[in-house]
């Protein structure tokens, strides 16, 4: 509805970011604004989700849309306390989706929620795995570019969201993304974000589980 980041967090333009622990989220929403984002949809049919939200209202909503196509009913997201405590809410969509590249809209239909990430599976238990691997709504990767990341010999840079590099870890020729994740494990790094920088000079963020 503006032009300024009204949190003025992570970038300057006109989608209003704030903080969210070590990490960020879409915030100060008003009813009618959108965003959209281009996904990959690898399973076909009607999907769970789950999206991560935080709101000190008692109640908000979004809706999900495809293509423009609604795909599911406005989400009823009760108060979560503040705009600071999060909660998830589970839904399946309640349109089959089809394989391949599309368009994802979040719409706001109520004023104030701070979006954190949205999950999709073939499964509710894939949504959750899926979730676990990633910080919420994230451009496109194919699984083979992720794993190409990391098989390169040599130290991986690891930092955190802000920048301040952290430590590195080293991997093996022909490594996979499971094996850097191992990795940051081993080397003591604990749950969180994570921004990974490879010996190429190319990075990848990535979420390091418990």
């Amino acid at each position: 509805m503006d032009t300024k980041n009204q949190g003025g967090e992570y970038r300057e333009d006109r989608v209003d970011i704030v903080k969210n622990g070590d990490g960020f989220a879409v915030g100060y929403t008003q009813k009618g604004e959108w965003l959209e984002y281009t996904v990959n949809v690898q399973a076909g049919g009607k999907l769970p989700f789950e999206l991560r939200y935080a709101s000190g209202m008692d109640n908000t909503g979004v809706r999900l849309f495809m293509d423009d196509e609604p795909i599911t009913d406005t989400l009823a997201l009760t108060g979560t306390g503040d705009f600071d405590s999060y909660g998830t809410f589970k839904g399946t969509t309640t349109k089959e989706l089809t394989e391949g590249e599309h368009v994802l809209k979040v719409m706001v239909t109520s004023d104030y929620v701070n979006l954190d990430w949205i999950a999709f599976g073939e499964s509710e238990g894939s949504a959750e795995d899926i979730r676990n691997g990633t910080t919420g709504i994230v451009p496109k990767i194919a699984s083979d570019a992720a794993n190409a990341f990391a098989r390169a010999a040599g130290n991986y840079r690891v930092f955190d969201l802000m920048g301040s590099e952290l430590g590195n870890i080293r991997l093996n020729a022909g490594a996979t993304l499971t094996d850097l994740k191992a990795g940051l494990k081993t080397a003591g790094f604990g749950s969180g974000v994570y921004v990974v920088r490879n010996p190429a000079g190319k990075t990848l963020k990535l979420q390091a589980g418990k």
